[in-house]
Order: structure tokens, then sequence, then C-alpha cells
């Protein structure tokens, strides 16, 4: 059983300084736990007496828990900055190691030791770099760089851009990561099918200030864990992943777009703090019940299909909605929507529905999605006066009254219904696509459709057509 490295730091007097230092170097050699060992080297480094140079050394360089590594380098530098050991090990990890997050920290530990050989090393390495880097980056390397004095620190700015070009090196040569740089950060970063079981596990992204998009989809992700630096994220993409759980997006004050599609989310939560967010796919999961979205009063876009929704709820403060896809769920009723009036695309498609209802207030819709449903009458549609596509395959539509008043509409969907003739279609004068294959209509005549002038597309496939309407139709349309 490990010992508790606390009781062991609170109990020096018992110990003594050298007693301490002994039981929990012992600690950090041989415990299994990382927590433990994380622990005792913290502890360590509280109490060492300025004679372990060599032991931080040596887990800063070798040790297998990169946690380890760096805080063993945070103890080398708060301990021994004025060492000349530490220039030339933090030389040497620049130059021979390959470990991007030592990397970082000799660039950013260099430049904060306050000496002018300090300095050289890094602006010699920073040179070097620059030389062996790609064409892509080399126009991105600050210039500032060859003209900087080695008496003084490098400015913060340029520290960074640099550490953003060696990460996007990295990223690109060594990881088949796809960063994309603008004024020498990376603002944006694809990690697709990259095999990462955790965020974390993308080495550098803490010092990514600047990024904007991430996308980290088809990978095996089981728990969001963002780093605090992320503030300028706009969108981010975790679809296709093992999530369970919304969680740890409080810091992404500036987020505008978030995908979490296809993954094992049971529960709407903890979003109140994406108060900017305009686009929202948590498609394809385990969700029951809309709830907890009334704080994104930003948002445009809301996408939950293909999940076990029954009742459309809690919608009313979404003021901004332009497109809501709930397609595929387990929806009976149409409700809750009428104090949407920016909606231009609902998609209740595939769901339960039996009667069209509840649209009264929407003059701003474009696009209304409802086939695979159960529906058996065109009703409720006269206010939809901007309507420019309407989908109702495969229902139980029996005629085609109650679309008179749509003149804008320019496409039309009833496959697979129960239509018996083409009446009730003389008002769609800007109609172009009209798909009605799989009913029972066996009449057709040009006559049917003299005023439909702009119609270009006419689908009867499937229907018992009598012989001279066959000879009709195949005269006018080439189908």
């Amino acid at each position: 059983m490990d010992l508790d490295p606390d009781y062991n730091t609170e109990n020096l007097s018992e110990f003594g300084i050298k007693g301490g230092l002994t039981l929990l170097k012992e600690l950090i050699n041989s415990s299994n736990s990382p927590s433990i060992r994380k622990r005792a080297l913290e502890n360590f480094g509280r109490i060492d007496d300025k004679k372990n140079f060599k032991f931080f050394e040596q887990l800063f360089l070798s040790d297998e828990d990169s946690n380890i590594q760096l805080i063993a380098g945070c103890i080398l530098r708060k301990n021994y900055s004025t060492s000349k050991k530490i220039l030339r090990l933090l030389e040497y990890a620049l130059r021979n190691i390959d470990n991007i997050e030592q990397k970082i920290f000799s660039i950013k530990t260099l430049n904060s030791i306050n000496s002018s050989k300090s300095h050289k090393v890094l602006v010699d390495f920073l040179k070097d770099f620059n030389n062996k880097a790609p064409k892509n980056s080399i126009n991105e390397f600050p210039k500032e760089i060859y003209s900087h004095s080695i008496k003084n620190p490098i400015p913060g700015d340029i520290i960074n851009i640099c550490i953003n070009l060696i990460l996007h090196n990295y990223y690109l040569n060594q990881c088949r990561y796809l960063p994309s740089l603008r004024n020498g950060e990376i603002v944006s970063l694809i990690c697709e099918s990259s095999n990462l079981n955790s965020i974390t596990e993308i080495e550098g992204l803490s010092n990514l200030y600047s990024i904007e998009h991430l996308s980290l989809q088809r990978n095996y992700i089981k728990k969001i864990t963002l780093f605090p630096s992320l503030k300028k994220l706009k969108s981010l993409t975790l679809s296709y992943n093992f999530l369970e759980k919304i969680e740890n997006l409080e810091e992404l004050e500036n987020l505008e777009e978030l995908n979490l599609s296809n993954n094992k989310i049971v529960k709407i939560e903890n979003l109140n703090s994406l108060t900017k967010l305009k686009k929202l796919s948590i498609d394809t999961n385990l969700i029951k019940i809309i709830e907890n979205l009334s704080s994104l009063r930003e948002l445009e876009e809301l996408n939950l299909s293909h999940n076990l929704i029954s009742v459309i709820d809690n919608l009313g403060n979404l003021g901004k909605l332009k497109r809501i896809n709930l397609s595929f769920n387990q929806i009976r009723k149409i409700t809750d929507l009428k104090g949407l009036k920016e909606l231009m695309w609902i998609y209740l498609n595939d769901n339960k529905i039996s009667k069209i209802e509840g649209l009264f207030t929407f003059d701003k819709l474009r696009g209304l999605y409802l086939s695979n449903n159960l529906i058996e009458r065109i009703e409720s549609l006269d206010n939809l006066i901007n309507l420019r596509k309407l989908e109702l395959s495969n229902n139980n539509i029996k005629n085609l009254d109650g679309l008179s008043n749509l003149k804008e509409l320019r496409e039309l969907y009833l496959d697979n219904n129960n239509i018996n003739e083409l009446k009730g279609l003389d008002e769609l004068k800007k109609l172009i696509i009209l798909h009605i294959g799989r009913n029972n209509i066996i009449e057709y005549r040009s006559k049917s459709i003299k005023n439909l002038n702009n119609l270009n597309f006419l689908f009867l496939n499937e229907n018992p057509l009598d012989q001279q309407s066959w000879e009709q139709y195949k005269k006018r349309f080439r189908f």
C-alpha cells in the first residue's frame, strides 16, 4: 500500500527534510498510481533542498508519464534557473528530443531565464528551425528573430508564433493532422480518425490561443475535456465518438457551432454558457426530451434528428431559429413551434405525425419536410405564403386539396400516397418539380397541368396510367 505523500510532507518534523525527501523519492520511483506520483513530486519540489538537479533531470528526460516530465521541468525552472546545467539540459531537449511538449516547455523556459546565454540558445534554435522548415511556413516566421538582441527576452507574441509554427510542422509531419495558419498562428485543426481516446492526447493544444476551429470526429473520445486557453474557439466537432454526457464547455464563450452527433448522449445539458451558439447538432444520440436550451437565444440551426424524442417542447426562447431538424424521432403531434417566427426550414419527416397543424405563423418558411408519417390530409398550410419546397411522400394522402395558397412553391413531393387524380394544382404557377409517383392515378391529360407553365419535371412513375395518359406523359416528359 502506498504511503500518503501529503502525510510525509506535513510531518517533516518527524522525518526531517532529508527523510521526507527520501520517502517522497521512493513514492515517485515505485508507486503505480499516477496521482500519488504527481502529488509526491509536487511536494518534493516544495521542500527541495536544491541538491536534486540530477533526479529532476532524469524525470524530465526519461519518465514515461508526460505529466511527471513537465512537473519536473517546472521544478527545475523554479529551483535551478541560475544553474548552468539547466541551459545544457534545455538545449539538449530542443535539439535531441522529439517530445513536442518538452520542446515547448524548453522554449518558454529559456526565454524566461534572464541571461544572454539562454537567449542565444533559443534564438539559434529558432533560426535553425526556420532554415529547415517547409516552404509553406517560412513566410510566417517572425523576421524579428533575426534582428533580435540576445540580451533581452523575445516578446511573448513572437514566441507564441514560433511555437505555433513548430506545432504546425509537428502536426503535419508526425501526427497527420490538418492544421491551418493565419498570421503565423494555428486557427484551425482537423484531427479526424486519429485514434484519439482523449482530447488531452493532442500535444500542444493548450498553446493554441488563437484556434477557432477544432474537428475531432471519428475518434474514441468518451469525455469532453478542454483547455481554458481555447477561449477563441468558434466551432467544435466531436461527432462519431463515444460521448455520453455534454460537459466542460463553460470556457468556450465564443463558440458558434457545436457538433455532437453520432454519440451516446442521453440528455441535453450544460450548454447555458454558450450564449453565442448559432448551430447545434446533437443528432443520432439517445435523447428523449428537448430541454435546457433556453439560454441559446442566438441559435439559428438545431439538429436533433435520429433520437428518441416524442414531444416537441421547450423551444419558446429560440426566437432566432431558422432551421430545425426533428426527423427520425417518435413525434406524434406538431406543437410548441408557434413562437419561432424566423423559421425557414422544418424537418419532421420519419415520425408518427397524423395531422398537419401548428404552422399558422410561419410566413418565412421555405422548406417543410413531412415525408414518412401518417398524414391523411393536406391542411393548415394557407399561411405559408413563401414556401418553396414541400415534401409529403410516403403518407396516406388521398387528394391534392389544401395547396392552392402556396403561390411560391417550386418543388412538391407526393410519392407513395393514395392520390387518385391530378386536381388542385392550378394555383401553383411557379412549380418546377412535381414528384407524384407510386400513387393511384389512372388519367393524365395535358390540361391537368395547363396552368403550370414552369413545370419542367413531372414524375408519374409506377402509377396505373391508361394508355392515352401514358402516351401524353411520354410526349411531354421524357422520364
